[in-house]
């Protein structure tokens, strides 16, 4: 039935071959004016799993103050020159910057704006004093204590900096602010950063590096918006003077070098995987009507392109990185026709021949990748669609454009096929010694093959060059912060709802790992309500009688010291201070910890990020609305549990739909397990390999590892149809080119660049190489003695 109607489809367009190829050029340049109106991407979400967790991460990443700015590490590189002229050079950048790309720049921090928050902190005390706070502060209140206290304000007032002290002194005896400060150092060591301040001017330890820190209006995802960003930046930073150094650290320039690699990788693999599919053709078969079973999966890609991007309304650029790959496959079906009609008169009788095989192993390419729509990553359901296209095409341009195509050239044989062919076709390739071989290291390797891990940490195949990664490893060594904490979020539509909830977060945290560990803004910003609590608490611990108490012990202590009965007058009236100003903390403290997003507000609590701590602090994020955690371990761990769900997902669908597909080809159960003997030794190997040289599985090269099961599966079900005779010649020819195309394809992604192209390259080597090694030395053994006697005959 299916033969029939395929040879009947075949003389149809036989018929009409001038009215088919003159429409098949019209579609071509049509195509190729419509890659310049299509949208490509290169951003990492695309082969990253739809996850709530990961997209809720990233989301963050991005959106955040500190993702949303531009970090500039200047330092002097002579040793003779002082920070004055550091400064001066940093005050030159700064001003330089376009302030529609930056609006905000801060070298640092004014004394005056310091000297503003410390009042305002003291304005704040009856709003921050908790009622552990105010324990605190009565057991300061003792004879002793307070002699203490005073001798060491007396001893103080006695250097030569105490004149600027006297008024501190009698405005805080009892060292109130000390509260205040130890949670604003606490803070500001939130994100591991050192800094100090030495003239308003951020410094760092070594005294010899200073920093920029600005505002950029560009998204880290706007790859084109980050290059004109960058360009004016290195413009600027060009013009300082030799003994200056800059470091620019930025989530832009990993988008930037990630599309830059990408595209580099794409042009690169491009180019030498055709110049080694055109040599490999015209130097091994040395016949120049190959150039035309090239021309089939070029054809077949292009007109992909058009077809998915239509349909998807952009592409990645992971798709495009890919095609060298699928060109390898798709070559293998006008293969197989030129070999069935090389030196034929009538290639139509032959064609027919092969439609059979060539249509079924498309078929189970085509299921291997409708299995990666089971997957929750965009890029593969993007590569599945661009894939499946090109797949049908191909096999369709093969099967009925391709035969005429060689005819009209010259149906000219190729001597060195014809010996090649010979050689191939009369070798005992498939012994019983090679398939105890194969038996004993597909055991061994199956071993391996169960303990192979899948890669954690998601920067093993992110694209960033390497002068950034020193970069940034320069400016950690200088300002600290390389370990980046974790984060609890608390997100609200409402500013004082998202105090209430950070604060209940904040307490929650406390409570589940210790104040030690956590580190928020709860303290010096507490909601409305907390704050009218505290400051009622504030009134009736300083009673008249306590008050009374404090200044009889001063009168009685300080004069000892010679302080007067009335030298800590503004401390006492300084406590019924109100409550105006305490709505917000601190404007440097505020942006990091509070921040404005498009849906309201969200708050910032920070903590190490430990396995132990994220298990806990899950915990503490389940009990409060609206809170979520972010967390470099725990996003590597979601995508290790996503990736390898999806994997198990996508390699099961795979194996039933080849099996399926396999079995109502051979119509019957021995064969279809022969030919299943390729592909489970290609996964098998695949991943004892991997494990033995060191690799793991990770969102990239997964990809690779289900494509070869499809690729491996034509070269049994092809080896089969041989058995039965239903292949007339140069078989085994043909499936030999097939896979060095393929290897070709897949071996230049080895040499990319970027990481993950370059691990799909070692994938796809290894796995089609096991894959073809069994259909040549096992597969026939196995169909038995008609397959062994048909290796001795080459049919003319």
């Amino acid at each position: 039935m299916f033969d029939r109607q395929a040879s009947r489809l075949y003389d149809v367009l036989e018929q009409r071959q001038r009215l088919l190829l003159r429409t098949l050029l019209a579609v071509l340049v049509l195509c190729i004016a419509g890659l310049f109106f299509f949208r490509f991407e290169s951003s990492m979400d695309d082969i990253l799993p739809k996850d709530e967790v990961i997209s809720r991460t990233l989301a963050f990443f991005r959106n955040s103050e500190v993702t949303g700015k531009v970090v500039i590490s200047l330092g002097l590189t002579d040793p003779a020159r002082g920070t004055d002229e550091l400064f001066a050079a940093a005050d030159r950048v700064a001003a330089s910057l376009d302030r529609g790309l930056f609006p905000e720049v801060q070298t640092g921090l004014s004394e005056a704006a310091i000297v503003e928050d410390m009042d305002e902190l003291l304005d704040r005390l009856p709003a921050i004093t908790s009622r552990d706070d105010l324990a605190g502060i009565e057991r300061r209140m003792t004879r002793d204590q307070i002699s203490q206290r005073l001798r060491s304000t007396y001893l103080q007032l006695l250097k030569p900096e105490g004149m600027f002290l006297g008024s501190l002194a009698r405005t805080d005896p009892l060292g109130l602010k000390g509260l205040a400060l130890q949670r604003i150092s606490a803070l500001s060591s939130a994100m591991g950063y050192q800094v100090t301040l030495k003239n308003g001017r951020f410094v760092s330890r070594d005294n010899r590096h200073t920093m920029i820190i600005a505002k950029s209006t560009v998204s880290v995802i706007d790859t084109e918006g980050s290059k004109r960003m960058l360009s004016s930046l290195e413009g600027i930073l060009s013009t300082l003077p030799g003994f200056v150094s800059a470091d620019v650290i930025a989530g832009h320039t990993h988008s930037v070098s990630n599309e830059r690699l990408i595209k580099g990788d794409v042009a690169f693999i491009g180019v030498v995987a055709s110049i080694g599919f055109l040599l490999l053709y015209l130097v091994i078969i040395r016949d120049v009507r190959t150039v035309l079973i090239f021309l089939v999966p070029a054809a077949a890609i292009l007109i992909s392109i058009n077809i998915a991007g239509l349909l998807l309304g952009s592409l990645s650029y992971w798709v495009l990185g890919l095609g060298s790959t699928v060109a390898g496959i798709t070559i293998d079906y006008g293969t197989h026709v030129y070999f069935a009609v090389s030196g034929r008169s009538d290639p139509g009788r032959y064609v027919k021949h092969v439609i059979r095989p060539v249509v079924f192993g498309s078929i189970t390419t085509v299921a291997v990748f409708g299995a990666f729509f089971f997957s929750r990553i965009k890029g593969y359901n993007e590569m599945a669609l661009f894939s499946i296209i090109c797949v049908v095409l191909s096999t369709a341009l093969a099967l009925f454009v391709l035969p005429h195509l060689l005819v009209r050239s010259g149906a000219r044989h190729s001597d060195f096929v014809d010996r090649a062919a010979l050689v191939l076709e009369h070798g005992d390739w498939s012994r019983r010694s090679f398939v105890i071989i194969w038996v004993i290291a597909t055991a061994a390797l199956s071993w391996f093959a169960f303990t192979i891990e899948f890669e954690r940490d998601i920067k093993r195949v992110d694209g960033t060059e390497q002068s950034i990664l020193d970069a940034e490893q320069r400016f950690h060594g200088v300002w600290g912060g390389k370990t980046m904490p974790a984060v609890l979020v608390v997100a609200a539509p409402d500013y004082q709802q998202v105090l209430e909830l950070n604060e209940q977060a904040y307490g929650a945290a406390l409570r589940a790992v210790g104040p030690e560990q956590v580190t928020s803004i709860a303290p010096l910003l507490p909601s409305a309500r907390t704050r009218q609590e505290n400051e009622r608490q504030w009134k009736r611990f300083w009673s008249p009688e306590r008050r009374l108490k404090l200044r009889t012990l001063l009168a009685e202590e300080g004069a000892v010291y010679g302080f007067s009965e009335q030298a800590f007058e503004p401390f006492f009236a300084g406590l019924d201070r109100g409550s105006a100003r305490t709505t917000d903390a601190p404007s440097a403290l505020s942006s990091r910890f509070v921040q404005k997003t498009d849906n309201g507000f969200q708050a910032l609590t920070f903590f190490p990020d430990r396995e132990e701590l994220l298990d806990a602090m899950s915990g503490v994020s389940s009990g409060v609305p609206g809170s979520y955690l972010v967390s470099g371990a725990l996003l590597a761990r979601r995508i290790a549990e996503d990736v390898s769900a999806d994997l198990k997902v996508m390699t099961v669908a795979a194996f039933v739909f080849v099996l399926a597909l396999t079995y109502f080809a051979f119509g019957n159960v021995r064969e279809t397990l022969i030919a299943m003997v390729p592909p489970l030794t290609s996964v098998i190997w695949l991943l004892g390999i991997m494990e033995l040289i060191g690799m793991t599985v990770n969102v990239a090269n997964m990809v690779a590892g289900v494509l070869v099961i499809g690729l491996a599966s034509d070269y049994g079900i092809f080896m089969v149809f041989r058995s039965r005779d239903d292949v007339k010649a140069g078989t085994i020819l043909a499936i030999t080119l097939c896979t060095l195309t393929t290897v070709i394809g897949a071996g230049v992604l080895v040499f990319a660049k970027h990481p993950a192209l370059s691990s799909v390259g070692v994938t796809m080597v290894v796995g089609v190489t096991a894959g073809y090694l069994a259909s040549m030395l096992v597969v026939p053994y196995l169909c038995g003695p008609s397959s062994a006697r048909q290796a001795g005959e080459v049919r003319a």
